[in-house]
């Protein structure tokens, strides 16, 4: 067996083994998709009494026996770029750190003795440890109890965190009235509103989801793999942003020094920010294709056994093997797509300079709003559909384009179950999150005021702003950790189930069962519309 070849074409290896179960299925159900007649219960359209077996398609999804590398050229692109960066750093970090030694990151000192300005306090290493293990233990402690609540009571607190965001926009609108923006408080107010009448509306996708999420979880915990490659990504994320901000720092004084023009200033700029979206991009969606590719291998080889909920994989080192392969014949495919959204956020990037820049130039500063405007919903949108274009190259180790191309499919015949179930599954992550990221600034807010100062700063308002701004977001980037491995085992299962069904039913029928049972329209495959 090749080396490159996924778990999943293990199971796949001849065509005899995914044909016969379908041409037994359609010997049992007529050629044309049947009209049933127990609509459901919420309305909606007809769905399938409980046992109906998926129809499988002409052309069922294939996964490709012998991956090859895809998109290469952009793996080629990103390492020219990385070495590039390599060149900043290696120029601008020996300047940073020397600087830091003296206080003045960023500037060179100044011997005037007028307007200096001193920003020098001196805080222990106990204070520095102590804050960001109180920050951390919040964090960690609170991401492991929201797990298990999310596990053991994922309906409530489905409905839970979608009212807590009702809360949140009510909440922005009542501060926005108090700050007489009125604009704003009319917007906040109608969103609040807006959100809280569409619970009517989305609450019969309630069981689904709350499947969908038990099952992540479930899986997660089996598979807790995938958390130690998410924590690790962070990690490399966090890495590179302290280096790109030290290069930053010094290649300003780099360039000041050699009194450089302000156009090659701002062009280094954009190169650096490009950069930087580009490498996060890529590690961010590498964790996500290694969540995905484990999750699309547990449903579709892992064998449920009879009488029983336990399931079996012909397979260890799961999530090992989808790791390497996002990073061997997917990456090019994982830099194709990053590449084009880090792009459209650097134009964004540009955009917000010239509106800052446009110095009272009132069209200037109109069209450069406009464009940060319309940027950011493009990438916002590309963001979206990257997730799931990656999905599919994890489940089936495509091409981007073609995975583009079968996500387009998938938007055309299941979008408005896809958009709701991760609207729902999204909001116990945002909830979290914020949840997090307060119980953290209240751990720093308690370590501070306990502590009665931080070092030389004191204990002043501004000090603890800051430690509680600090607390949260370690808070934020600890529960990350938990939300990225949850939202692609959601985006994973999701697919899954909507273009194969039928290998799903046939490998779990307890899961498949469940799932008709809950929410019998979802277990329609693309193949049970399109065909």
């Amino acid at each position: 067996m090749n080396k490159g070849q996924t778990d999943s074409n293990e199971w796949l290896m001849s065509n005899k083994q995914r044909e016969d179960p379908f041409q037994q299925q359609q010997q049992q159900q007529p050629q044309a998709q049947p009209q049933f007649q127990n609509a459901h219960p919420h309305g909606g359209p007809s769905a399938p009494p409980p046992g109906y077996c998926p129809i499988p398609p002409p052309n069922p999804p294939k996964i490709i026996a012998k991956p090859k590398y895809n998109d290469v050229w952009a793996t080629a692109l990103f390492a020219v770029f990385m070495a590039g960066f390599a060149v900043f750093a290696a120029l601008g970090l020996p300047l940073a750190i020397e600087d830091l030694k003296t206080g003045e990151l960023g500037r060179r000192p100044n011997n005037s003795s007028s307007g200096s300005v001193s920003l020098s306090f001196k805080v222990s290493a106990s204070d520095i440890g102590g804050l960001i293990a109180a920050s951390v233990g919040t964090g960690v402690a609170f991401s492991v109890v929201y797990f298990m609540l999310m596990l053991k009571f994922p309906g409530p607190i489905i409905k839970f965190s979608y009212f807590v965001n009702v809360l949140l926009l009510a909440g922005m609108a009542a501060y926005t009235a108090y700050l007489k923006s009125y604009i704003a408080c009319a917007i906040f107010a109608v969103l609040a509103f807006l959100v809280a009448v569409t619970y009517w509306g989305v609450r019969d996708r309630i069981p689904f989801s709350q499947l969908v999420l038990e099952t992540v979880c479930k899986i997660s915990i089996r598979f807790n793999g995938t958390l130690f490659v998410a924590f690790g990504g962070i990690v490399v994320s966090a890495v590179y942003a302290v280096v790109w901000i030290g290069t930053l720092f010094g290649m300003m004084e780099w360039l000041q020094v050699r009194n450089v023009s302000s156009g090659a200033f701002y062009a280094i700029l954009v190169i650096l920010v490009f950069m930087s979206f580009w490498f996060n991009e890529v590690v961010r969606n590498t964790i996500h294709m290694t969540a995905c590719g484990t999750f699309a291998t547990y449903f579709f080889m892992g064998m449920q056994q009879p009488n029983s909920d336990r399931v079996t994989l012909p397979s260890n080192h799961t999530t090992a093997k989808s790791l390497g392969r996002a990073l061997t014949t997917s990456f090019g495919s994982i830099c194709f797509g990053s590449l084009l959204i880090s792009i459209i956020r650097t134009l964004k990037f540009i955009a917000h300079m010239a509106r800052t820049d446009s110095d009272g130039n009132i069209i200037c500063c109109f069209v450069a709003t406009c464009l940060e405007c319309i940027l950011g919903c493009l990438a916002d949108i590309l963001d979206y559909f990257n997730k799931y274009a990656y999905t599919e190259i994890a489940i089936y180790g495509k091409p981007y384009c073609e995975a583009g191309k079968d996500v387009f499919e998938l938007f055309k015949y299941k979008g408005f179950d896809l958009i709701i179930n991760d609207c729902l599954i999204g909001y116990v992550l945002a909830a979290g999150s914020f949840l997090t990221a307060a119980l953290c600034a209240l751990a720093g807010f308690l370590f501070v005021y306990l502590k009665g100062g931080l070092g030389s700063a004191g204990n002043s308002v501004g000090v603890y702003v800051g430690v509680c701004l600090i607390s949260a977001f370690i808070g934020m980037w600890m529960f990350l950790v938990l939300l990225e491995v949850v939202d692609s085992g959601t985006a994973a299962t999701f697919v899954c189930l909507a273009e194969d069904p039928a290998t799903i039913q046939r490998q779990q029928p307890r899961f498949f069962a469940a799932l008709q049972e809950r929410y019998p329209d979802a277990n329609w495959g693309i193949q049970s519309i399109a065909y």
